[in-house]
């Protein structure tokens, strides 16, 4: 009797189980991520070549071939030649794309294996590869599933944030203690300046260097890598910040801290363009608008609240947002 019961039972799984899955990547979207990948790091490439590029006469004198044929004002072919052939340009170039792409990866890939260790099916990393002036739009990870708990949410948010930063921070020491110092600005004014994170203040009072560097490829890579997770922990939506702020909060916490949140950086835009010109935080802000008219996906357990032990890492990761974040990223002077 009760053998004939219990046996369809014990074929019954717990709809909440966390189980491993095998990866379902084909052959051909390893080649698709392989390609995004190289194409992502030769447009990083040429744009760190391209910082290293002298201004005035020395640039011309680089550019100009013979070997092209180049006459009048040197063009793109030409650079991109003198970037696969100058020693100076080539290893500026390989040093930033690797330094950039190894933080993205450690970011992207701490995401990708949170996802395979509560079996949440995802893919590999797309790497956007783009001619700006950072060479990339960055990469991202497709989750294919519900995540299940508040606690495998928390995770797969907060992994990535936490790996890219801590790629970030050697490649910000060795960039900083490689670092020229700069010239003084020109009384003209309307010049670019670049703003430092708080970690890399902090790290200039360390080692007493001084506060106006000239750039290096490490140093600007790090500074990428900086930007980009201090963006991806803004609790708003489906970013990093928004699933570690719904793990912890929930729900209706989560909405009210992303509508703060909004409210704070179109403050922000506000400011930064009215005092120092530059309109970057209206794009973002406008992102962020898109992301508030989209509701987070619920998950399959939305009550049991993660532990004491993740909500102190919490913390760690709002420590690492204010380490990274500038207010002012970009100024006129």
């Amino acid at each position: 009797m009760s053998e004939r019961y219990l046996a369809p039972a014990q074929t019954i799984e717990p709809p909440l189980v966390e189980r491993k899955r095998n990866s379902d990547v084909t052959p051909w979207r390893l080649v698709l991520h392989a390609g995004l990948l190289v194409l992502t790091l030769v447009s990083c490439f040429f744009t760190g070549a391209l910082m290293a590029l002298p201004s005035g006469p020395a640039s011309e004198q680089i550019l100009q071939d013979p070997k092209l044929g180049a006459t009048g004002e040197p063009g793109w072919l030409a650079f991109i030649f003198a970037a696969l052939r100058d020693p100076h340009l080539a290893s500026s170039g390989l040093a930033y794309a690797f330094t950039l792409i190894a933080i993205l990866l450690a970011h992207e890939m701490g995401h990708y294996l949170a996802c395979r260790y509560y079996g949440v099916r995802s893919s590999l990393p797309y790497f956007i590869p783009a001619p700006t002036f950072i060479g990339t739009f960055g990469a991202f990870i497709r989750i294919k599933e519900p995540i299940t708990s508040r606690r495998a949410l928390f995770d797969i948010g907060i992994a990535g944030p936490l790996a890219g930063f801590a790629v970030a921070v050697p490649a910000a020491m060795v960039g900083l203690l490689l670092a020229e110092p700069a010239a003084p600005l020109p009384p003209t004014g309307n010049t670019i300046v670049f703003q430092d994170p708080l970690f890399f203040i902090g790290i200039q009072h360390l080692f007493d260097l001084p506060r106006m560097m000239e750039w290096n490829p490490i140093y600007f890579a790090a500074w990428v890598g900086m930007l980009a997770t201090s963006l991806n922990l803004l609790p708003v939506g489906q970013l990093d910040g928004g699933h570690v702020v719904y793990a912890i909060l929930g729900r209706r916490g989560h909405r009210a801290v992303a509508v703060s949140m909004f409210a704070l950086i179109c403050i922000l835009a506000v400011l930064t363009y009215w005092i120092h010109r530059w309109p970057g935080w209206f794009i973002y802000a406008a992102l962020l608008g898109l992301m508030l008219g989209l509701k987070h996906p619920p998950l399959v357990d939305e009550y049991v609240p993660i532990d004491r032990t993740r909500r102190i890492i919490g913390v760690v990761g709002l420590l690492v947002f204010a380490l990274s974040f500038m207010p002012f990223p970009i100024v006129i002077e």
